[in-house]
C-alpha cells in the first residue's frame, strides 16, 4: 500500500481492514478474545481523546497496526478534514499517547515520530524534570517512569526496525 497525502479515513479502514488473529508477534487469539481486547483498547483510546479535549473522536474501528496483546496504533479522523487522518493513537503496555498526522499516512511513520517524542522527553524524566509541554503521572516517580519510557522507545525501536512486522499495513 502506498501512502499519500490524500489517502482518506474511511479508506484507511476498508484497505486495512480487520487485523488477523495470529497477531505480529504470533499470539494467537480466538475472535472472542480478540474482540475483547480490541474494544477495551479502543475504549481506552477514545476516552484519553476526550480526557485531552477532543470531543466525539472518530477512531476506526480496528487498529492500524497491533501487536496484541501488547500494542496498537489507532487512527483518528481530523476535525478540520473529514475523511482524512487528523491524529495516531497509541495504548498499550505504555503510555497512551498521540502525535498528529505528518502527510505520510502510515502508522509506521506515526510510531517513528512518536519514537522521537517519546526519546527526546527521557533526559528530562531521568533528571527528575517533566518534559516540556507534556505530563508523566503526578510528578513524584518521575524518574522510574523515565526509566520505563526508555524500555518501551527500545521495544518500539525493534518493531519499526522488522520489515516483517509491517508487511501487510
Amino acid at each position: 500500500m502506498e501512502a499519500t497525502a490524500g489517502f482518506r479515513f474511511s479508506s484507511i479502514l476498508i484497505v486495512l481492514g480487520p487485523p488477523r488473529l495470529t497477531t505480529n508477534v504470533g499470539h494467537d487469539m480466538n475472535h472472542e478474545e480478540f474482540a475483547l481486547w480490541n474494544s477495551s483498547r479502543r475504549a481506552e483510546v477514545i476516552a484519553y481523546l476526550k480526557a485531552q479535549g477532543i470531543s466525539s473522536p472518530q477512531v476506526g474501528d480496528w487498529p492500524a497496526f497491533e501487536v496484541a496483546p501488547h500494542f496498537a496504533i489507532w487512527c483518528v479522523e481530523s476535525k478540520k478534514q473529514k475523511g482524512k487522518i487528523g491524529w495516531w493513537v497509541f495504548a498499550g503496555d505504555c503510555p497512551t499517547d498521540y502525535v498528529s498526522e505528518d502527510g505520510q499516512c502510515h502508522p509506521r511513520a506515526a510510531l517513528r515520530n512518536l519514537v522521537k517524542n517519546w526519546r527526546d522527553y527521557i533526559p528530562y524524566m531521568k533528571a527528575g524534570k517533566q518534559p516540556p509541554n507534556t505530563k508523566f503521572g503526578g510528578g513524584a516517580n518521575i524518574r522510574e517512569l523515565g526509566d520505563l519510557l526508555e524500555k518501551r522507545v527500545a521495544i518500539l525501536d525493534e518493531w519499526l526496525s522488522d520489515d516483517s512486522l509491517w508487511e501487510d499495513r
